[in-house]
């Protein structure tokens, strides 16, 4: 039972908590093969990767005896970025060192370094390591604040049971996410085919189409019951406090733009691969606001507004149709009106069966 757990700091559980040290000379002692050296890049949560692992010698590998590693230590990020990510060392790892950005931790052997690892990894875990960065960024772990995390300990047969519950639910996730990768590198190939003009792409009904005669803006205003929502480039029109931790919005929200369910809404700042803004349909059912600085339009049909989100899903694509109509200002703002977004054109099917 969970209640009947014992609470327990890591240090009494471990037989060696350290890390590792940079090989005399640096990234230049590195070898095309031999002993791997684990550096953080390699750690990730759940999960080593030795995809572009780097290799020392032997003679560095016996020198290094303090930071060799075993079948089932724990790894764990101990500065920069990645602090915090943890994964088991796995049976496949014959001979192996880190280097000081990762720290070993090496159990006794009634613990399960499964249960450890996804520990170290969950919010419980992460907020022990939290409290020891100061303001906020991450800026380090030593060995004391390492030993000093509490956790629940529960007997190993129990351990066992969700260190595999856990890895099976890891397992699934990592095949999800391959396959969505692999679905999104098959719809950008798509995407490439359908809107460049040189591919043998069946184009007999389309025709090169002024947006002004597609997209409407209709100017509808705030009700003062919508709740604010903000553009996201991966999750298109999403709540601002959800998406941004708090409300950017003014205290009268009245000129506020409103959007309705399909309508296209242009973002006018540059955000990362989308210099000059992001534009995308809401698939919000119900009717929410904007900020007054988007443009927001009614599509000719639904289906047409698809086709534009998709198109304008690409950076690229997104960069070649809005380069030529905006203006750049002194400290990188976007001068663009509504009338002007709309003034370009683009290849578009005409035939609303092929539309949908």
């Amino acid at each position: 039972m969970k209640s009947q757990w014992p609470i327990k700091k890591l240090k009494s559980l471990t037989v060696k908590i350290g890390s590792g040290i940079t090989p005399r000379g640096g990234e230049k002692s590195y070898k095309r093969k031999g002993v791997p050296l684990i550096r953080s890049q390699n750690v990730l949560v759940n999960r080593l990767d030795l995809s572009d692992v780097v290799f020392i010698d032997d003679a560095q590998h016996d020198k290094m005896s303090g930071s060799k590693v075993k079948i089932g230590d724990v790894l764990l990020n101990i500065t920069g970025a990645s602090i915090g990510r943890s994964c088991v060392v796995p049976n496949s790892i014959i001979e192996a060192n880190v280097n000081q950005h990762v720290c070993i931790i090496r159990l006794k052997s009634e613990i399960d370094p499964t249960y450890i690892s996804t520990f170290l990894n969950s919010s419980f875990g992460q907020k022990q390591i939290w409290s020891f960065q100061g303001g906020g960024s991450r800026e380090g772990l030593n060995y004391q604040q390492i030993g000093s995390f509490e956790l629940l300990l529960p007997p190993l047969k129990e351990q066992k049971a969700i260190a595999d519950l856990l890895s099976t639910w890891d397992e699934a996730i990592e095949k999800t996410e391959r396959l969505i990768r692999a679905k999104e590198k098959s719809l950008s190939v798509f995407g490439r085919n359908l809107f460049n003009h040189h591919t043998k792409f069946d184009r007999k009904d389309w025709k090169s189409t002024k947006i002004n005669t597609i997209l409407f803006e209709h100017g509808d205003k705030s009700s003062g019951n919508e709740e604010v929502f903000s553009v996201s480039v991966h999750k298109g029109l999403v709540n601002q406090i959800k998406h941004l931790g708090r409300s950017f919005s003014a205290t009268d929200t009245r000129n506020y733009n409103c959007v309705h369910y399909g309508d296209i809404v242009y973002t006018k700042s540059p955000t990362g691969d989308f210099p000059y803004g992001i534009v995308k349909q809401s698939r919000v059912e119900k009717d929410v606001i904007v900020s007054p600085l988007y443009g927001v339009f009614r599509p000719k049909t639904f289906e047409l507004g698809v086709i534009i989100d998709f198109f304008f899903e690409s950076s690229i694509r997104a960069r070649n149709y809005l380069y030529p109509i905006v203006q750049k200002g002194a400290k990188n703002t976007i001068n663009i009106t509504n009338h002007t977004f709309i003034s370009s054109k683009l290849l578009l099917p005409t035939d609303d069966t092929e539309q949908k």
